[in-house]
């Protein structure tokens, strides 16, 4: 059953973190050589926000800013949905499908402690495929 499986047993706890006045330029580069799509923004141990690789290609491509000056704070995605770590996977599913979004910070009492995304769900909780699938629809 779904309900037993809990966000901390699918999380991942290895995130890239960067603070509000990071260099976007350090977070693509960060990003590349770690092979990652997302990296996480705090302030102060709380989650701020969140970049993803479509941030970087919609709001600093497409406008053709110099990520050598444009900080995390400018391009991150906030306001941050975040799920306890204690929440059901069936939880965490429903919350990624109703916000449209594939990276779900996990937290503990309010700091960051991993991140679980829909491919965790996906590869490792097949009956809740369904719900992740409407991640990759189209928008029309």
């Amino acid at each position: 059953m779904t309900s037993k499986i809990l966000v901390k047993d699918l999380m991942s706890t290895n995130v890239n973190v960067f603070r509000n006045e990071s260099t976007v330029l350090e977070i693509v580069k960060r990003m590349a050589s770690c092979d990652v799509d997302y990296v996480m923004v705090e302030q102060s141990g709380q989650p701020t926000g969140i970049i993803t690789e479509h941030d970087i290609i919609v709001r600093m491509l497409t406008q053709g800013l110099d990520p050598s000056v444009v900080i995390a704070r400018a391009i991150y995605t906030n306001p941050l949905v975040t799920i306890e770590e204690t929440a059901t996977v069936e939880e965490a599913a429903k919350l990624m499908k109703e916000w449209k979004i594939k990276h779900l910070p996990v937290t503990r009492n309010g700091k960051l402690v991993g991140m679980l995304t829909y491919l965790d769900i996906a590869f490792n909780v097949p009956e809740l495929l369904p719900a992740m699938k409407e991640l990759y629809r189209p928008s029309k």
